[in-house]
C-alpha cells in the first residue's frame, strides 16, 4: 500500500442517531401503514396501494494497528407509498416517500402529492419528439446525477477515464454548486468518520459551476499524490473505495409551480426509469419516463407515455434555467427541482 493508516484523531461530532427512530416499534410502523393505506384509497381510491416503513440501528466501529479505534451509532428511517394504477394493458406507479436519519413522518404529504398525481395521470397527452426544456423534480435529479458521482470519483482520475481530468478551475455547471457533505445532522450519508476513520469533511465539488475537486480515499490519493477527502466507504466484506457521503446541490429562487408557468411547450418528469442505458462516464444519460407530463403554455397538459429523455449531464447543468428554493432529501441526495433549458425527447 502507497499510504499509512490513521491513528488517534478527533473527529468533528455529527448528530446522525435519533431515539425516536430506535424506540419505533413495529405495531406503530403497522399502524402508520394501515392509515397511510385508508386514507391514500378514500382520497383516491381508483389504484392498490403499497406502503413500506422501515427503521434501522447501526453502530459502525473502526479500529487498526496505528492506534485508531473509534465507533459512532446512526439510525435510518425510510417511508414509502406507492399506488399501482391498472392502465388498459399496462401499469402506472405513482410514488412518494423518503429516506432520513431520523424519524420523520410525512404520510398526510405523500398522500395528497400521489393522489394529484394520480388525478392528473387520468388525461392523456399525445407524444412529442425533438428537443424541449424538461423539468427533473427533486425525486429523480439523483437519476441524472450518477454520471458526475463516477466524473469526480478518485479511481476515475487514477484509471484516466473521467472526463473532468485537467478540468480543475474549469468553468462547466453555470451557476450550479455541489457539496460532498457528512456533516449533515439527521442525513442518511453522515458520519464523523469515513469508513478508513478519516475525521469528516465537507468538500466543494463544483462551486458556482467552476470544478473544485475530485473525491478520494487513501489508497486514490496516494495514487493520484493527493489527499483524502475522507470519502472512504464500504460494505462488510468488501475493502473500501471512494464513496460520496450526502451529496448537496444548490438551490434557486422558484417554486415548482412557477417553473412550470414559465414554460411554454415541454415536459416535466417525476418518475424515471434506467439511466444506464448510456455512456455514465462521459455525461450522457437516457432515461425512460416512467411519470412525466406534457407542459403546454405553462399548464400541464396530459400523461406522457413510450417517452425518453436524454442528453449530456454537464450540458444539461450548464444550461439550467430554474432551480426551485425549496430541497428535498432523497436518501443521500439533498436536492432541488431543476428545469434544464434543453434536452432530447423521443416518443413513440
Amino acid at each position: 500500500a502507497l499510504f499509512a493508516s490513521p491513528g488517534k484523531s478527533d473527529a468533528q461530532p455529527v448528530d446522525i442517531f435519533d431515539p425516536a427512530v430506535e424506540a419505533y416499534s413495529p405495531q406503530e410502523a403497522v399502524e402508520e401503514g394501515n392509515r397511510g393505506i385508508v386514507i391514500l384509497h378514500e382520497t383516491y381510491p381508483k389504484g392498490l396501494a403499497y406502503l413500506s416503513i422501515a427503521t434501522s440501528v447501526s453502530t459502525i466501529s473502526i479500529a487498526n494497528t496505528s492506534g485508531l479505534y473509534t465507533s459512532y451509532r446512526s439510525t435510518d428511517f425510510s417511508h414509502d407509498i406507492v399506488i399501482n394504477i391498472i392502465d388498459g394493458d399496462s401499469i402506472l406507479w405513482i410514488g412518494d416517500g423518503g429516506e432520513f436519519g431520523s424519524l420523520v413522518l410525512k404520510t398526510d404529504d405523500y398522500v395528497k402529492n400521489i393522489a394529484d398525481l394520480s388525478r392528473k395521470a387520468e388525461a392523456k397527452a399525445p407524444n412529442i419528439s425533438g428537443t424541449f426544456p424538461v423539468i427533473f423534480t427533486a425525486r429523480e435529479i439523483p437519476t441524472i446525477l450518477q454520471s458526475i458521482e463516477l466524473g469526480v470519483d478518485g479511481m476515475r482520475l487514477v484509471k484516466g477515464d473521467s472526463p473532468l481530468i485537467g478540468r480543475e478551475g474549469e468553468h462547466m455547471l453555470g451557476s450550479v454548486t455541489l457539496t460532498d457533505d457528512p456533516l449533515i445532522e439527521g442525513a442518511t450519508g453522515s458520519r464523523p468518520f469515513d469508513d478508513e476513520g478519516i475525521p469528516s469533511q465537507r468538500t466543494t465539488i463544483f462551486k458556482d459551476g467552476v470544478f473544485q475537486s475530485f473525491l478520494f480515499d487513501l489508497d486514490t490519493a496516494a495514487e493520484a499524490g493527493r489527499t483524502s477527502t475522507s470519502n472512504a466507504g464500504r460494505s462488510l466484506l468488501s475493502s473500501p473505495s471512494v464513496s460520496m457521503s450526502n451529496l448537496v446541490m444548490s438551490t434557486g429562487e422558484s417554486d415548482l409551480h412557477e417553473m412550470i408557468s414559465q414554460i411554454d411547450r415541454g415536459v416535466i418528469v417525476y418518475g424515471a426509469i434506467g439511466g444506464g442505458q448510456s455512456n455514465l462516464i462521459t455525461g450522457d444519460f437516457a432515461v425512460n419516463i416512467a411519470l412525466g407530463f406534457l407542459i403546454d403554455k405553462g399548464e400541464i397538459a396530459g400523461r406522457l407515455s413510450d417517452t425518453m429523455v436524454s442528453g449530456n449531464v454537464y450540458d444539461a447543468f450548464g444550461a439550467v434555467s430554474a432551480m426551485s428554493r425549496d430541497i428535498r432529501q432523497y436518501g443521500s441526495f439533498i436536492v432541488p427541482d431543476v428545469t434544464f433549458s434543453e434536452l432530447s425527447i423521443s416518443g413513440k
